[in-house]
């Protein structure tokens, strides 16, 4: 099993102007930490209230592929910056 930490907010949120996506940081139950986005989610207006939804057009799916690309990219500064941490953590315990 999978458990979010963080009272369930992202650790990153990347926005492209009207698109976004979340980066979540999980631990399993063996304490292996990940990172995972949820979809991308595009905010728009009708009848004066803002709306959400994951249908993109063709002209916003080039926006959304730069979006995932910097989200990769954010997740591995995550993963490499928590790497560092642990390691210093054990030169620390020696």
């Amino acid at each position: 099993m999978t458990n979010t930490c963080n009272n369930n907010e992202p650790v990153a949120r990347l926005k492209d102007r009207t698109l976004q996506i979340a980066i979540w940081r999980n631990i399993t139950e063996q304490g292996k930490v990940f990172y995972s986005t949820s979809k991308i989610k595009r905010t728009y207006k009708d009848n004066g209230n803002y709306q959400e939804t994951d249908s993109l057009s063709g002209t916003q799916l080039l926006q959304a592929a730069r979006l995932l690309e910097l989200a990769y990219d954010r997740m591995r500064e995550l993963e490499q910056t928590d790497y560092e941490a642990n390691r210093l953590q054990e030169e620390l315990t020696d």
